[in-house]
């Protein structure tokens, strides 16, 4: 995230977040590296991930709460796979809901067990939202000279 951010700032990409299309995206902040970072008082990550975002895409939205103070969104930390899916899904229902309150239809995600969770999540409550992966909607995005 920090090496997409510096790229764009640096101008070694060009993009255009008409690309991207005229949907509404929302930023998942990751637990993990969010909150470590912010402990050690550093925004980084959740900083440079609103930058790329406001630079890839024409509607971004903020949930609230977010960046250190995020809902967790049930898949960290091991939660996908350690065979308590019934509690997990239960739980992620605060991370569903928070979701809904922004109206995105894609939730962008840095992060691989993140994107997974909301995945799972949106699945099991048979929502209207999915999530992206912020490299796929910086791809979409660049454009070639």
């Amino acid at each position: 995230v920090n090496l997409y951010a510096k790229w764009l700032r640096e101008g070694r990409l060009k993009v255009d977040s008409e690309k991207n299309g005229d949907i509404v995206v929302t930023l998942h902040d990751p637990c993990n590296v969010v909150r470590k970072a912010a402990l050690d008082g550093f925004p980084g990550i959740g900083e440079d991930a609103r930058y790329v975002l406001s630079r890839v895409v024409k509607n971004f939205v903020e949930m609230d709460p977010s960046r250190e103070n995020n809902i967790c969104c049930s898949g960290g930390g091991g939660a996908l796979i350690n065979g308590f899916a019934r509690a997990r899904t239960y739980y992620g229902k605060i991370k569903v809901d928070q979701i809904k309150r922004s109206g995105a239809q894609q939730v962008c995600t840095p992060c691989v067990n993140c994107f997974d969770g909301i995945g799972n999540l949106a699945r099991e409550y048979k929502e209207g939202f999915e999530p992206v992966h912020l490299w796929t909607l910086l791809a979409n995005s660049i454009v070639f000279d």
